[in-house]
């Protein structure tokens, strides 16, 4: 059914047209005039620092003898299209030849790897910004804006290359908003240097896909771009500009907000949730393990966390995988509880191996390094992904346990009712 039609929308049209009577060359006049912003891809890539400390491969690689293969994680030398990435020891290196690409901020599980502009956060905001304030959302690549030759618009998410998005991240995206899309003409990755990219944002939107049971558009057409606002902000715009210049009288107790800030609202509650999330779980299995190593919760993980507390049942869509310990082969010597990067893993004071499957990105690196090959991962229990609020549930008890004892009133005070009356028509009787 149609949206109606009303005043707001009439002054909206208005406004719309005037803007283009003042400017009717539109995007053609942005490429024809010389003071117009030229699009530069070298602003949008960052060759990644790397924190060495949370790399597998080298923590590994201090727990495990020579004589056996330490190869815990290798998944940013193979994903590094120019073989830039060098891990010697306890010590990673990239070189010169970075291409400054972000797949392997993408791919790294512990997060070694940081390029502010594609860390989880930062690409979920931008996502999100312009998945809520237009009618599409669009994440492309510097390569697919550089023909456009234009910088990009407010609801285009430019990125190094488009495989820098994780499934986590596809994944908390696509549970709310269905107008997300990837724009890259044809052709566009075939002589594309970043020859690993294009396997990277296949399998990660596909596996996101299936977690989610929603799609990922693609637009191969510039023509086809649509770069129009939705008709809610436009609508909150509009009247955010009516109140600031005084043209009407606004409710203080209910000021009307711009678009952008309803939006930026959104964000700094999905972030709040986020916050909350975590102390709860803190809360429900302890922010320490029991040698008082504090638990790390990576963006990634922190993502896929907060969209399954609000959509419970996706997470028996997704296929984890978790460590499980044969005690019949472990010495309790400790080396997975030391070796797992985010401390899921524990050990207590009886030597019985436990996991925090919220806190484990599945990494597979406590399989790795046990000397007794006494773990192996096994699907996990989709139910350990969704957190408890217990002051929420303690609250929803405590409104149910009024509500029962308002019942009860209610039916006791009509029993003794209908006795007053009983014995008042007795004695007119």
């Amino acid at each position: 059914m149609a949206e109606r039609h009303d005043m707001i929308d009439d002054l909206i049209d208005i406004r719309d047209n005037w803007s283009s009577v003042s400017h009717p060359l539109g995007s053609i006049g942005d490429v024809l005039d010389p003071n117009q912003e030229r699009f530069d891809p070298s602003s949008y890539k960052e060759r990644p620092r790397v924190n060495s400390i949370f790399c597998l491969q080298c923590t590994a690689h201090s727990l495990v003898s020579e004589e056996r293969s330490y190869d815990a994680c290798h998944r940013c030398q193979d994903i590094c299209p120019v073989d830039a990435i060098d891990i010697q020891k306890a010590t990673v290196r990239v070189g010169d030849t970075c291409r400054k690409c972000g797949l392997c901020v993408m791919t790294c599980p512990t997060e070694s790897f940081i390029v502010q502009r594609v860390m989880a956060n930062q690409l979920f905001e931008r996502i999100v910004r312009a998945a809520g304030s237009h009618e599409q959302c669009y994440v492309t690549c510097t390569r697919a804006l550089g023909r456009l030759g234009r910088m990009p618009r407010d609801n285009e998410v430019v990125l190094p290359c488009v495989g820098d998005v994780p499934r986590e991240l596809w994944f908390s995206v696509l549970a709310d908003h269905d107008n997300v899309n990837v724009y890259l003409p044809l052709g566009i990755c075939d002589r594309c240097r970043n020859t690993t990219g294009e396997e990277a944002y296949t399998t990660e939107i596909a596996t996101a896909e299936e977690w989610s049971q929603a799609s990922v558009g693609l637009e191969v057409d510039a023509s086809a771009l649509n770069h129009e606002q939705t008709r809610a902000y436009k609508r909150a715009q509009l009247m955010a500009d009516i109140a600031r210049a005084g043209r009407t009288t606004v409710s203080a107790a209910s000021p009307a907000l711009s678009g952008a800030q309803a939006i930026a609202k959104r964000i700094r509650n999905h972030a709040d949730q986020l916050y909350r999330m975590q102390r709860h779980l803190e809360q429900a299995v302890g922010d320490k393990t029991f040698a008082s190593r504090r638990r790390i919760l990576t963006q990634k993980r922190k993502a896929v966390l907060g969209m399954v507390q609000n959509h419970p049942a996706l997470a028996g869509r997704m296929r984890l995988e978790v460590p499980a310990c044969d005690a019949t082969r472990c010495t309790m010597c400790g080396d997975c509880a030391r070796e797992c990067p985010t401390n899921a893993c524990d050990l207590d004071a009886h030597g019985h191996f436990s996991v925090q499957a919220a806190y484990c990105v599945n990494c597979g690196a406590c399989v790795v390094v046990c000397p007794e090959d006494a773990l192996a991962l096994h699907p996990c229990d989709p139910s350990e992904l969704v957190v408890r609020d217990e002051d929420a549930e303690r609250r929803r008890r405590e409104a149910e346990r009024r509500r029962a004892a308002l019942q009860k009133a209610a039916r006791t005070g009509k029993r003794q009712a209908r006795r007053v009356l009983d014995s008042l028509e007795g004695r007119a009787s």
